[in-house]
């Protein structure tokens, strides 16, 4: 500012014009006076010396008036002459100023060039700029450069000078806020908007100094753009306090300096968006590296989310895992230092479930104004804490797979272009993991399924070997008795009914395993009727008790029971199964209860025994094909392990549920609701429970 004040005062000394007209009038009076009586006088005298003085009185009058024309024409020689010199004066001292002045601002434009040479921050640009300006304006004058920047999709100040530089330093302006003079003026048809005195305009300027509280009080102002290569670039404003300080032929030197500094402003962008180019660039090649390196997909959305979030500065990103917009659950989140984590509240984040269901990325600038999203987002956005927010869906195989989505929740956002490249590029890369986390999926199910069909096939091999041969022994071993021995008739009966009786059992078995494979395959028919609950479990408990003494069965059923819909002879192996089952694993007898209640719309059977329990571990398993409990206690209970599947399926196929409770040593209870309604709505609850 001292310098610019110097050679303001230098200026304004070798500026200063020749003496005034009225020196150059006076001079020229003076020396015309002097000359023509200086030589009046000499004349008069070198008459007098000749002895030529004339001594009439009317002569002497005569040569009087001679001499005043003469000096009157003497006199106005002398004037012309002055007015003359004053002219070629002023014109030989505007000639030289404007020589000076054109010399200096030449010379501040090279300076000004060559301190723009080399790779600079807008920062510095800026501060060049304005120091060279200073020389070309008026001292109370402020200068303010202002350049477009994509992130905030407006203009950011990044150099001011003047009295009114606190005002302008770190504004900002966003390009659709800016008025409408000043847009269309300057932004779209990129020209020079100059207001010598703002009171002539008195509008005009009163709308444009309110959206730019800092041009209150601005008696003149100016404003240039900064075009490089088609390319607006920015803006210089200027602002005057004095009327006509800031007219066209005073901003020729800042328009012409304006153009040096777009090109380099051009260059800075460049450099910056290149740079920015750059960091995304890695970013992607670090995530799809990780993605393609790393066997674990945990690791792979982890690390995505971290990179695309810090690189974006977000506050928050989240990774959505779904096949359809009403599925979409957080898989993985990330928060910024002092952001609280929002868990599966995040489920609820609008911007992400409208990506997934138009299947394209979609941004939300600030959600509280945005009109996309209302009926209750208020709420939600409070909840979820977000403002800003971008989201993309990620799609494996053309089908939806979840969504990634990045927040904002302390401040509103302009989402760039580069910055939804960067987002869609980054949910392109999570496809790898989302693709190789279901294939892992996929291959752990199949893995887990080969190990149930392998103990499956173990399981039957033993039930095969056990199960199976001890009827085969017993009709193989009856059959030769019968063919090689003389037997009685009461001994042939006798052993025929025991082959019978082996040949059953065989037969039960086999049935059992077929029905099963039918339940599991959808392949066994349900005869429906109205079934009254109460008189099945009656007649199940009627056929037990013969084979069962040391087993009381005691019933405690619920009058209020409605019949149900379902199949009488399928519920009536539910309730011969897990009878059997209760008296086979209660081998010191005990009491065995039967109740029955109703709950709702539905049929609560409970079985109870006093047995030897189950362990906990296995309340699951016990339900699954040749599911049996191995143990000392229940190796010699015979049994195939397909009673409680076959339990499972027919419950399962009338709509209900089956589950057990058990204590070591004290006995078990299994449970079994199913619902009374309409066959049609039974089955709709079947599929939903399958």
């Amino acid at each position: 500012m001292e310098a610019s004040c110097r050679y303001d005062a230098r200026q304004v000394a070798e500026m200063k014009l020749p003496r005034s007209l009225r020196f150059y009038v006076a001079a020229s009076t003076f020396y015309a006076a002097v000359v023509f009586f200086g030589v009046q006088f000499l004349y008069t005298l070198q008459l007098a010396q000749s002895g030529l003085i004339v001594a009439r009185r009317d002569t002497g009058d005569v040569l009087a008036s001679i001499q005043v024309v003469s000096f009157v024409v003497w006199l106005g020689i002398s004037l012309i002459a002055g007015v003359i010199m004053h002219r070629l004066a002023s014109a030989l001292a505007g000639a030289k100023t404007a020589e000076e002045q054109k010399d200096h601002e030449l010379g501040s434009i090279f300076g000004l060039s060559a301190s723009l040479a080399g790779p600079l921050d807008l920062e510095e640009i800026g501060k060049h700029f304005v120091a060279a300006v200073r020389g070309a304006l008026a001292a109370d004058a402020t200068i303010s450069l202002i350049v477009y920047d994509d992130v905030i999709e407006g203009f950011r100040t990044v150099a001011a000078d003047g009295p009114r530089t606190e005002s302008l330093r770190g504004q900002t302006y966003s390009a659709s806020a800016l008025p409408g003079i000043l847009r269309t003026r300057v932004i779209d048809h990129r020209q020079a908007l100059v207001l010598s005195d703002t009171s002539a305009n008195p509008d005009s300027w009163a709308r444009l100094a309110e959206a730019l509280p800092a041009l209150a009080g601005v008696r003149s102002f100016a404003a240039l753009p900064l075009v490089s290569r088609e390319r607006l670039v920015g803006a210089v404003l200027l602002l005057g306090e004095r009327p006509q300080e800031l007219i066209p032929d005073k901003l020729q030197v800042p328009m012409m300096m304006g153009q040096y500094v777009a090109g380099s402003i051009h260059t800075a962008l460049s450099v910056a968006e290149a740079q920015a180019r750059a960091e995304r660039e890695a970013v992607v090649s670090r995530i799809a590296q990780r993605a393609r390196a790393s066997p674990d997909p945990e690791e792979i959305l982890r690390g995505a989310v971290d990179e695309i979030s810090k690189a974006l500065a977000v506050s928050r990103g989240v990774v959505f895992i779904g096949e359809s917009e009403t599925a979409l659950s957080v898989s993985y989140e990330w928060d910024a230092p002092g952001v609280p984590p929002v868990g599966q509240v995040a489920r609820s984040l609008p911007v992400a479930i409208l990506a997934a269901r138009l299947g394209r990325t979609v941004v939300s600038a600030d959600l509280r104004r945005d009109q996309r999203f209302d009926g209750g987002l208020g709420a939600r956005v409070a909840l979820g804490g977000a403002i800003a927010v971008a989201a993309t869906p990620i799609r494996v195989g053309g089908q939806l797979a979840g969504a990634l989505a990045l927040s904002h929740v302390d401040r509103a956002r302009e989402w760039t272009a580069d910055d939804v490249r960067l987002i869609e590029s980054v949910a392109q890369e999570l496809r790898v993991a989302i693709a190789a986390a279901e294939a892992f999926e996929q291959q752990r199910k199949a893995v887990a399924e080969l190990e149930r069909l392998n103990r499956a096939k173990s399981d039957f091999v033993s039930i095969v070997s056990h199960e199976f041969r001890t009827p085969l022994t017993g009709i193989q071993g009856f059959s030769e008795m019968m063919r090689s021995e003389d037997l009685t008739l009461d001994e042939m009966r006798e052993y025929a009914g025991d082959i019978n009786k082996d040949a059953q059992r065989l037969n039960r078995m086999i049935n059992e395993m077929l029905d099963l494979d039918k339940m599991e395959s959808g392949r066994m028919p349900l005869h429906r009727e109205r079934v009254d609950f109460n008189t099945v479990v009656s007649d199940a408990v009627a056929q037990v008790r013969p084979t069962a003494p040391t087993h009381p069965v005691s019933l405690r059923l619920d009058p209020d029971v409605a019949p149900l819909f379902g199949d009488r002879d399928k519920l009536t192996q539910v309730l011969a199964n897990l009878l059997s089952n209760a008296v086979k694993y209660s081998p010191n007898g005990g009491e065995i209860v039967v109740t029955t209640r109703r709950e709702g719309e539905s049929i609560h059977l409970l079985v109870r025994d006093h047995g030897i329990g189950i362990p906990r571990e296995a309340l699951e398993s016990i339900f699954e094909r040749y599911g049996r409990v191995e143990s000392r206690a229940t190796r010699a209970i015979r049994g195939t392990g397909l009673g409680l599947p076959i339990v499972r399926q027919i419950v399962q196929l009338h709509g209900g549920t089956v589950w057990a409770e058990s204590t070591i040593g004290a006995g078990s209870v299994f449970h079994v609701t199913i619902p009374t309604g309409e066959p049609a709505r039974a089955v709709a609850v079947a599929g939903a429970a399958t």
